[in-house]
Protein backbone atom coordinates (compact mmCIF):
# COMPACT_ATOMS: atom_id res chain seq x y z
CA UNK A 1 0.00 0.00 0.00
CA UNK A 2 1.12 3.38 -1.02
CA UNK A 3 1.16 6.80 0.71
CA UNK A 4 0.00 10.08 -0.86
CA UNK A 5 2.66 12.75 -0.27
CA UNK A 6 3.61 15.89 -1.75
CA UNK A 7 6.98 17.50 -2.59
CA UNK A 8 6.80 19.82 -0.34
CA UNK A 9 6.31 17.17 2.44
CA UNK A 10 9.14 14.90 1.37
CA UNK A 11 11.35 18.21 1.27
CA UNK A 12 10.70 18.49 4.45
CA UNK A 13 10.97 14.95 5.65
CA UNK A 14 14.53 15.66 4.36
CA UNK A 15 15.44 18.62 5.37
CA UNK A 16 14.52 17.27 8.85
CA UNK A 17 16.40 14.14 8.72
CA UNK A 18 20.00 16.37 7.12
CA UNK A 19 18.92 18.61 10.61
CA UNK A 20 18.79 15.86 12.78
CA UNK A 21 15.04 17.80 13.87
CA UNK A 22 13.27 14.45 13.10
CA UNK A 23 12.29 11.68 14.74
CA UNK A 24 14.38 8.15 13.67
CA UNK A 25 11.18 6.91 13.15
CA UNK A 26 9.78 9.20 10.72
CA UNK A 27 13.05 8.78 8.47
CA UNK A 28 12.41 4.93 8.68
CA UNK A 29 8.53 5.34 7.99
CA UNK A 30 9.57 7.35 4.80
CA UNK A 31 12.17 4.97 4.01
CA UNK A 32 9.37 1.98 4.49
CA UNK A 33 6.54 3.07 3.02
CA UNK A 34 5.91 3.43 -0.62
CA UNK A 35 5.00 6.78 -2.42
CA UNK A 36 2.05 6.79 -4.99
CA UNK A 37 3.56 9.24 -6.69
CA UNK A 38 6.15 8.15 -9.23
CA UNK A 39 8.32 10.81 -9.54
CA UNK A 40 8.61 11.23 -5.41
CA UNK A 41 8.69 7.38 -4.80
CA UNK A 42 11.84 7.73 -6.86
CA UNK A 43 13.24 10.01 -4.41
CA UNK A 44 12.12 8.02 -1.76
CA UNK A 45 14.36 4.55 -3.24
CA UNK A 46 17.18 7.07 -4.10
CA UNK A 47 16.99 8.04 -0.84
CA UNK A 48 16.69 4.46 1.01
CA UNK A 49 19.53 3.34 -1.36
CA UNK A 50 21.52 6.09 -0.04
CA UNK A 51 23.68 3.87 2.15
CA UNK A 52 24.76 1.70 -0.53
CA UNK A 53 24.94 4.16 -3.64
CA UNK A 54 26.93 6.66 -0.83
CA UNK A 55 28.29 4.61 1.81
CA UNK A 56 29.20 6.61 5.31
CA UNK A 57 32.82 7.60 6.16
CA UNK A 58 32.07 6.99 9.32
CA UNK A 59 30.57 4.49 11.63
CA UNK A 60 26.81 5.31 12.72
CA UNK A 61 26.07 7.95 10.22
CA UNK A 62 23.79 7.20 6.87
CA UNK A 63 25.49 8.15 4.20
CA UNK A 64 28.76 10.16 3.18
CA UNK A 65 28.42 13.96 3.07
CA UNK A 66 28.06 13.65 -0.92
CA UNK A 67 25.11 11.68 0.02
CA UNK A 68 24.21 14.32 2.16
CA UNK A 69 24.25 16.58 -0.63
CA UNK A 70 22.09 14.98 -3.13
CA UNK A 71 19.75 15.00 -0.27
CA UNK A 72 20.22 19.13 0.07
CA UNK A 73 20.02 19.24 -3.46
CA UNK A 74 16.97 16.67 -3.70
CA UNK A 75 15.39 18.83 -1.18
CA UNK A 76 15.81 21.92 -2.48
CA UNK A 77 14.83 20.83 -6.48
CA UNK A 78 11.26 19.35 -4.81
CA UNK A 79 11.09 22.85 -3.01
CA UNK A 80 11.35 24.50 -6.53
CA UNK A 81 9.01 22.26 -8.12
Amino acid sequence: MAINRTAAEVASIIERFIDGAGAKRDWDDFCSIPISDPMLESVRSICTNLPFTHPPSEKGHFCSEAGLLLLRDTAQSLRRE
